[in-house]
C-alpha cells in the first residue's frame, strides 16, 4: 500500500475512485494526514476519513473546533463523542452556552451515525429540536461528565433528547436523576424515564447507576403497558450504587420479565429474582455476560433463573475483580451441580481493579503484556473449580493468565476498553480463565 501511495502521482491517480477511498479507510490518521498534503485532489478524497471520527474532550475544544474547523469538514463527521466539562482554568458552561454549542455543531452533522454526550448541565428544550434532524443517528449515549456541577442528569433532559431521535436503535443513559432518588421533592411530577420503552425503533438499551424504584408500578400486574413499544435485542443494567442488592435485583427482575421476549443477549451488574408475577421466560436468550459489580452471592440464585427461563442459553461471561475470584470460584462450583440445561459455555474473566466503574490498566512488561499474578489462595480457587467441573463430567481448560483469548466468531461480546485522557483508547488485555464447555 505504501509503495502505491509514494509512487509517481500518475500510478496512484490512474486508479478508480473507489479503490483509492478503500485504500485511504486503511491508513492510520498520521498517513492519512501526510497524504491530505500531497495535492488539492488528496486533499478532498481524504477529508471523509479524516472527518469520520472526532473526539471533543471539554468545552473549550468544542469551542475551538467549531471556531477554525470549517463547516464542510464537519459534515463529514459520523461519530462524535463530546464532554462540555470546562478546563483546569476556566468553569463549566452555563445551560444556555452548551445548548447553543451543541446545536451548533450537531445542526453541522447530518450524517452522524454515532454519538457519545458526557455532559456538565442540562440541555435546554429547543436544544431538542436539533436532535430530530439527525435521522442517521442509530447509537447513543448520555451521562454526566465527571466532576459536573450536577452529579447527575435529570430523566426528562435524557427522555427528551432520545425521543427526538427518529430511527434510535442504541440508548446507552448512566447516573440519571429519577424523581423518586434521593433529596428529590416529593412534589415533583410523575415519572417520565418509562417513555424510552415507546420507541419502537430501539433494540438495545444500556442503564447504568439510575435509580429505578419508581418504576415498580408501572410493571405491576394490573399496569398498562401499551406504551411498551420497542423489541428489545439486548439489554444491560448497572446496579445503582446507592441502592442495596436486592433493591437493584428487583429492578433488574422487572425489566427483564417485561422486556424478555426478544432479548438474545443481557449484561448485569445486578443479580435476578423470581419473578412474583408468573416464571421469567426468556425465549430467545443466548447470552448472559456477569459484569465484575455483580455480587458472587447472586451468582447460582441467577443462574438458575436464567437457565429456566431460557432454554436457549448456551454462553455464560463472568467477569470479577481479583479480590472476589475466590468468592466467585465457591459459587460456580455450586451451580455445576445445580443448574439444569445446557451444555453451557462458559468463560470466566479476571479483572485487575476498578475505579468506579472504569476497568484500571495493569503494569506492562517490556514485551507489553499485562503483568498479572493470583496469589496462591486463588489459584487454589481455580483448582477447586477445574474438580467441580471434572466431577460434573465435564471437561475443563484454564488459559495461561498471559494468552489473550481468542474469541470465537459468532460471539458478540464487545471488547471491554480503558479510556485515558492522554490516549485515544486502548484494548484491554488481562487475565483470562477459560471454562470448557459446561
Amino acid at each position: 500500500m505504501s509503495s502505491i501511495l509514494m509512487s509517481p502521482p500518475s500510478h496512484w491517480l490512474t486508479l478508480p475512485v473507489e479503490i483509492q477511498l478503500n485504500i485511504i479507510q486503511l491508513l492510520d490518521f498520521e498517513t492519512l494526514q501526510s497524504l491530505s498534503l500531497v495535492s488539492r485532489y488528496n486533499h478532498g478524497l481524504s477529508l471523509p476519513a479524516i472527518y469520520k471520527s472526532v473526539t471533543l474532550s471539554s468545552f473549550a475544544m468544542l469551542q475551538r473546533f467549531l471556531d477554525h474547523v470549517p463547516d464542510v469538514h464537519v459534515s463529514h463527521i459520523r461519530s462524535l463523542d463530546i464532554n462540555t466539562a470546562g478546563s483546569s482554568t476556566t468553569c463549566n458552561p452555563t445551560e444556555s452556552t452548551c445548548s447553543d454549542a451543541l446545536d451548533h455543531i450537531l445542526s453541522l452533522t447530518p450524517r452522524l451515525k454515532t454519538l457519545s454526550l458526557r455532559l456538565s448541565t442540562e440541555l435546554s428544550p429547543l436544544a431538542n429540536l436539533t436532535f430530530s434532524a439527525l435521522d442517521q443517528l442509530t447509537d447513543l449515549s448520555i451521562e454526566p461528565c465527571p466532576g459536573a456541577i450536577y452529579s447527575s442528569l435529570s430523566e426528562r433532559t435524557v427522555v427528551d433528547i432520545a425521543l427526538a431521535v427518529p430511527n434510535l436503535e442504541s440508548l446507552s443513559i448512566s447516573r440519571i436523576r429519577t424523581f423518586a432518588a434521593p433529596r428529590i421533592p416529593k412534589s415533583a411530577p410523575p415519572p417520565i424515564l418509562s417513555n424510552l420503552l415507546s420507541i419502537p425503533t430501539l433494540r438495545h438499551l444500556g442503564i447504568h447507576n439510575t435509580h429505578l424504584g419508581h418504576l415498580l408500578p408501572l410493571f405491576s400486574s394490573s399496569a398498562d403497558l401499551t406504551h411498551i413499544r420497542c423489541q428489545l435485542d439486548s439489554l444491560e443494567f448497572g446496579a445503582f450504587e446507592s441502592a442495596s442488592p436486592a433493591e437493584n435485583a428487583r429492578w433488574c427482575t422487572q425489566l427483564i420479565h417485561h422486556l424478555g421476549s426478544h432479548l438474545r443477549s443481557v449484561v448485569l451488574g445486578s443479580g435476578i429474582n423470581l419473578t412474583p408475577f408468573e416464571p421469567l421466560s426468556l425465549p430467545v436468550l443466548e447470552r448472559v455476560r456477569l459484569t465484575p459489580l455483580f455480587s458472587p452471592s447472586l451468582l447460582p440464585s441467577t443462574l438458575r433463573v436464567l437457565a429456566a427461563a431460557s432454554p436457549s442459553l448456551r454462553h455464560i461471561h463472568v467477569e470479577c475483580l481479583t479480590v472476589d475470584l475466590e468468592d466467585v470460584c465457591e459459587e460456580l462450583s455450586e451451580c455445576v451441580e445445580h443448574v439444569n440445561g445446557g451444555p453451557y459455555n462458559l468463560n470466566l474473566r479476571v479483572v485487575p481493579a476498578l475505579e468506579s466503574d472504569i476497568l484500571v490498566v495493569p503494569p506492562l512488561s517490556s514485551d507489553g503484556v499485562p503483568v498479572t499474578s493470583l496469589d496462591q489462595n486463588a489459584r487454589e480457587a481455580l483448582s477447586r473449580l477445574e474438580d467441580a467441573f471434572t466431577s460434573a463430567g465435564t471437561p475443563i481448560s484454564i488459559i495461561d493468565n498471559n494468552v489473550v483469548q481468542q474469541v470465537d466468531e459468532q460471539q458478540d461480546w464487545d471488547d471491554l476498553t480503558v479510556v485515558d485522557e492522554a490516549v485515544t483508547s486502548m484494548e484491554m488485555k488481562d487475565t483470562w480463565v477459560q471454562v470448557g464447555v459446561w
